[in-house]
């Protein structure tokens, strides 16, 4: 009698480097192939040092933590870099988004610090001088040593173990645009960062999307996701892995 085999596919292992519960959960929104297994730093017991995010750009230091991890674990890795640019601050806080107050300690202290920091550098600029946008720059790298998703291999010379050809990192951008909300905004108190919204985290209860007339704190995390700058960067990354794969 003959028997029937039936192969099953593995998923592609690729690890996210971050501790953001809200990023992951917003990359998983977005890229759901069923080959793809996306997981944390915590999934696979990853315990290192941070890497210093010393670049000036949001792709610098996105390129840098996706190399960073990818060696130091073998994987595949995408990271990000995202925050805030304020046209009236010149760019601010920018790269510094997530340490902008220069407080420590978890988002139920650090978010609100730094929605103050911003509150009071813009004070009582009017409407038209709070534009601003969120940046999402995500970067995907290779662990060298390794086949790529989908790369070609070639044999060696010698014939003997096939040498995998290396595929560059993958960097993309997502934006966002919107204002800052301010004086004549309901929910707007210079001296209160609360803001208007209960969902997403951050500076999300200030800024305020005008062709929606909500903050992106008023969101579904479906609508947040169609939208949001890292939505964005997740599809247009998502597009170019798919080449691979």
């Amino acid at each position: 009698m003959l028997c029937a085999s039936v192969v099953q596919k593995t998923a592609m292992r690729f690890l996210l480097a971050t501790s953001n519960p809200h990023k992951l959960d917003e990359i998983k929104a977005v890229i759901t192939d069923p080959q793809l297994e996306i997981v944390t730093l915590k999934d696979i017991g990853l315990e290192i040092d941070e890497p210093v995010e010393d670049q000036p750009t949001f792709e610098g230091n996105a390129l840098l933590k996706a190399q960073y991890y990818a060696n130091a674990a073998g994987l595949s890795c995408f990271a990000d870099d995202s925050g805030l640019e304020v046209d009236a601050l010149d760019g601010a806080p920018g790269v510094y988004s997530a340490r902008y107050s220069g407080m420590t300690g978890g988002r139920d202290v650090v978010d609100p610090a730094n929605n103050q920091k911003l509150l009071n550098e813009l004070g009582d600029r009017p409407t038209e001088q709070r534009t601003a946008r969120f940046v999402c720059a995500m970067a995907l790298c290779f662990p060298p040593g390794s086949p790529t998703p989908g790369s070609d291999q070639r044999p060696s010379q010698t014939g003997s173990d096939p040498v995998s050809i290396k595929h560059e990192p993958i960097v993309v951008r997502g934006t966002i645009e919107g204002r800052i909300l301010g004086p004549g905004d309901d929910g707007y108190a210079i001296d209160n960062p609360k803001g208007i919204g209960e969902n997403g985290f951050g500076y999300d209860p200030l800024f305020f999307v005008p062709e929606l007339g909500k903050t992106t704190a008023q969101l579904t995390p479906d609508h947040k996701n169609s939208i949001s700058h890292r939505g964005k960067a997740s599809r247009l990354i998502w597009d170019q892995l798919k080449n691979l794969i």
